[in-house]
């Protein structure tokens, strides 16, 4: 039989394992915003630089 106490302390292991990974999917998402940013910076800079 499980506690009140247990249950409680497996719901906030899942709930922190949730959090781990969606922090994850933001900071790649994060990474591959800026990448695509510094890309587009380049090829403008490049498109300037052959007038």
């Amino acid at each position: 039989m499980t506690t009140r106490l247990a249950t409680i302390a497996v719901r906030q292991k899942k709930s922190f394992a949730r959090d781990v990974v969606f922090a994850a999917f933001v900071a790649l998402a994060a990474v591959v915003s800026i990448t695509g940013v510094s890309v587009a910076a380049a090829a403008a800079n490049t498109h300037v630089a052959q007038r």
